[in-house]
């Protein structure tokens, strides 16, 4: 019987067959995102809550509809664990980017559906479907994190280019941060076997970047 998720028998994950798909997904998601963000400047409730969830999920879902060889687990049985995980990292992310510095924060209605329509579109997408995938394909490899850890960090640029436009040296910092934390919210996931960790962390990381 053909499985959909063969070993790789040492080919490498970069450009093997079953990972094709995968790397098609992440290039128009880099393109079309973003060129977006250079062409298109909505506010950003509607950026974040309407138009990046049909840009980025819309495809998963047809592509997790259309996998025969067993779909990808995005949310599994292990709820606590995961939610304790990913209120420590959550905290831990805040606290390192904030710097127990509370002055000038804002807690609005539109930063919080904000905070948490991003960390809901984008973990769903690196950590929940990306890193479960290639847990599928090859159980248990640290170069796992690292793809989604690198994806995670180059679909920044568009943003932190075209939005921010930040200088060089703020630029190599906030890849480098958001790359390892990419990379410790696809390890929740990987090690809960749920993705409300790898939310609830970038979910306190969002809040303390855009308060």
């Amino acid at each position: 019987m053909v499985t959909l998720y063969p070993p790789l028998a040492g080919k490498s994950v970069w450009y093997h067959l079953i990972v094709r798909r995968l790397w098609y997904y992440y290039v128009y998601l880099l393109l079309f995102w973003g060129s977006s963000r250079y062409f298109v400047r909505l506010p950003e409730a509607i950026e974040e809550l309407w138009f990046k969830p049909i840009i980025w999920l819309v495809p998963l879902f047809w592509w997790q509809l259309s996998l025969k060889g067993g779909r990808v687990t995005i949310f599994g049985k292990r709820w606590s664990i995961s939610t304790l995980v990913g209120f420590f990292f959550g905290i831990l992310y805040f606290v390192l980017i904030k710097r127990f510095n509370l002055s000038g924060m804002k807690w609005e209605v539109n930063l919080i559906g904000v905070a948490l329509a991003t960390a809901v579109t984008e973990e769903l997408t690196f950590s929940g479907f990306i890193a479960g995938y290639l847990e599928k394909i090859q159980k248990g490899k640290w170069v796992n994190l690292l793809i989604v850890g690198l994806m995670v960090a180059v679909i920044r640029l568009p943003i932190l280019l075209f939005v921010y436009e930040l200088g060089v040296g703020d630029l190599i910092g906030v890849v480098l941060f958001s790359g390892a934390s990419g990379v410790i919210n696809a390890w929740i996931r990987i090690e809960t076997g749920n993705t409300t960790g790898s939310i609830l962390a970038r979910m306190g990381m969002n809040l303390a970047v855009l308060g």
